[in-house]
């Protein structure tokens, strides 16, 4: 039997293992000591936790930027013994064209999104966000990853993160890019002096049958005809997000052997910076009403009381495949235009 001296001694070994142990596992999954911020102070530990998760331990992979406004940095959030998968999130500023969420592949499918209606103008989805940043910081604030440029005249700057790993609670990541673009708006000296308020996002609907003759439920708003291929683009299902008069978009996805789809999408100006955007070579005066238009971007600018409305549409690789009829996209834009621009009570504008 071993001496009372023995077993204190052999008790006190176990209690300091436990601890070790304790100690160790607090270290892999948690973040107690861990970073206070990350991306050079842009993001607190607790945003950037509510994003990754907390079952896990965060860290810098990566960051640039610390002695410029602009940032890029990477994050991870791993653990041990607990099975939680890694997850790992980019946040940069990013030089883009105004309407880059309508329009850029990138950003795949724009009806998938939840688009702020308070809080900033930017978006969300489970992958990726953007946050738009004041029209201010356009000679302030720029891109530096992979390299530093400063936006033209027809482009903007925004904050948007992109999940390399996992994907983000929507309402999480909004709240953190709000944060972030805000910080490095007053670390620039171009931020607004008001505190960001907590976005709010209007989620995507889910997909339905679509009616033929409201197709994305406008009323009067048809697909020509000649735009459809049967049995490899015809008619199918919808996904809508946002709400009319703010930013909105509707994918369609065409049923047959193609896969095909269509986005329409529109939103008043503030959503794409306004007049930057025709600042664009390719927008031309259509005639009768004020307003341009883009064919090579699908894309119509409309004054529409004391507002521009932007309105556009994109096609998926498939649908360019099919082999649509010639110059369809004209009369497809244009009964995009007839229904939708009355939504928005927008003087009726006959495409040249």
């Amino acid at each position: 039997m071993p001496s009372r001296k023995r077993s204190a001694g052999i008790a006190v070994t176990g209690v300091a293992a436990l601890a070790v142990c304790a100690g160790l596992f607090s270290w892999w999954n948690t973040n107690f000591l861990g970073e206070a911020d990350f991306c050079e102070g842009v993001v607190n530990s607790a945003d950037m936790g509510a994003v990754l998760g907390t079952q896990g331990r965060l860290s810098t992979v990566w960051s640039k930027g610390s002695e410029v406004p602009e940032v890029a940095c990477g994050v991870k959030r791993e653990s041990k013994f607990l099975g939680e998968e890694p997850m790992e999130v980019t946040l940069t500023t990013a030089v883009h064209e105004p309407d880059f969420q309508f329009q850029t592949h990138v950003w795949r499918n724009p009806s998938a999104m939840s688009y702020f209606s308070k809080g900033g103008t930017g978006a969300v989805s489970d992958e990726r966000g953007w946050v738009l940043l004041p029209d201010a910081c356009r000679d302030k604030v720029g891109a530096i990853y992979p390299a530093r440029q400063r936006p033209k005249s027809d482009e903007v700057t925004v904050v948007e993160a992109v999940m390399n790993q996992g994907t983000a609670d929507r309402a999480a990541l909004a709240r953190m890019l709000v944060k972030a673009a805000q910080r490095i708006a007053d670390d620039a000296g171009c931020g607004t002096g008001d505190s960001p308020e907590a976005p709010e996002i209007q989620n995507p609907s889910d997909l339905s049958a679509t009616d033929a003759a409201a197709v994305c439920q406008l009323p009067g708003f048809r697909i020509p005809q000649d735009a459809l291929v049967r049995g490899e683009a015809e008619i199918g299902k919808e996904q809508t997000t946002g709400s009319i008069p703010g930013a909105w978009s509707c994918g369609l996805e065409f049923s047959g052997s193609a896969g095909a789809k269509i986005w329409f999408s529109a939103a008043p100006g503030s959503y794409v910076a306004d007049g930057t955007l025709l600042n664009s070579d390719g927008f031309k005066d259509i005639p009768g009403v004020e307003g341009k238009v883009d064919w090579y971007r699908k894309a119509v600018v409309l004054k529409c009381g004391i507002k521009n409305v932007y309105f556009s549409m994109r096609w998926s690789t498939e649908y360019y495949d099919v082999d649509p009829a010639e110059g369809i996209s004209r009369g497809m834009l244009q009964s995009f235009i007839d229904a939708s621009g009355k939504q928005y009570q927008c003087p009726t504008a006959k495409l040249n």
